[in-house]
């Protein structure tokens, strides 16, 4: 019966030291804000956030502008896509910005685990107040999100 005793004690010790190899799962946070922009024009604007600990893993947005004005939506669009061209050719971010009847619908997927960080910080150096050593912390960009007025949960 001793001899089994040791190995067992070892064992039970290094489940208890290591939390028996539970890993920290992943958890969701949402940002959402709606309101009238101008007479006529409204955005809805959606942020998902995934998160691990203190750092983001993914993020998911769907921005979505209503308007009975064509023009102005074929305009918006021009101007969102102006601003993601520069990432087209960013793996680990995709973009799509389209128009659906009365609705330009604009969202992006960015997977912040496998993203080139660097790239993102060199295309706009803007990026480097929210990446610090190639990760991003949820409190940061829960702050951004904030700052644009919308209430994350």
């Amino acid at each position: 019966m001793k001899k089994y005793f040791l190995p067992c004690l070892v064992v039970g010790s290094l489940f208890i030291a290591t939390g028996c190899g539970k890993e920290e799962e992943s958890k969701v946070m949402t940002c959402t804000k709606t309101e009238s922009i101008q007479e006529g024009v409204d955005m809805s604007l959606n942020y998902k956030v995934t998160y691990k600990g203190d750092f983001v893993q993914l993020v998911e947005t769907e921005e979505t502008v209503t308007s009975d004005n064509k023009k102005f939506l074929e305009l918006y669009q021009e101007t969102v896509e102006g601003m993601y061209s520069p990432y087209k050719d960013v793996e680990y971010y995709n973009y799509e910005v389209k128009i659906d009847g009365d609705k330009l619908i604009s969202t992006t997927n960015i997977n912040y685990e496998k993203i080139d960080t660097g790239k993102l910080i060199e295309i706009d150096s803007a990026n480097k107040a929210l990446i610090k050593d190639g990760k991003i912390k949820m409190g940061d960009i829960k702050a951004v999100y904030e700052q644009l007025g919308a209430e994350c949960k």
